[in-house]
């Protein structure tokens, strides 16, 4: 089991959500045909910050029991991962802007589920499984080859 504590995790979201607000705030300004400069330094950065945002979604979803959490770390480590690899592939610059909107409403929304009263005693299951990911039927499974 880890050592680390609520705070720190509560603090490493925090940071993770400002490291990818501003990799993405730096993207959005290629929309500019005037500015161009390299982008893959600030694209991995928010890959990285998009990946440790859902693990710490998935650290508080099980330091507090609390599955309110989790949809928080798929839409992280699911969702804005793939938009943005989406955005970057076709040079979408402005969607990266658009993205930026998503992660101040996510501070907020971390801000609540940390602070908030539950009214609650105990583990907090989820009411709905809708946000749960299954496999994508389009990608093929993988060959395992055939006994004959």
């Amino acid at each position: 089991m880890s050592d680390l504590t609520e705070l720190e995790i509560l603090s490493k979201f925090n940071q993770s959500i400002r490291e990818a607000r501003d990799a993405c705030a730096w993207l959005a300004k290629n929309a500019d045909p005037e500015w161009l400069a390299p982008r893959g330094v600030h694209y991995r950065r928010l890959k990285t910050a998009l990946s440790e945002l859902e693990g710490c979604a998935r650290q508080m979803s099980q330091f507090r029991s609390d599955t309110r959490w989790l949809p928080l770390g798929i839409l992280y480590g699911a969702k804005a991962a793939r938009l943005a690899q989406k955005y970057f592939v076709q040079l979408n610059w402005k969607g990266f802007g658009e993205l930026t909107k998503l992660f101040d409403m996510s501070e907020r929304r971390a801000d609540e589920l940390a602070n908030a009263k539950t009214g609650r005693l105990g583990v907090i299951l989820p009411t709905r499984t809708d946000f749960l990911m299954l496999p994508d039927h389009r990608v093929p499974m993988p060959n395992r080859g055939t006994r004959h």
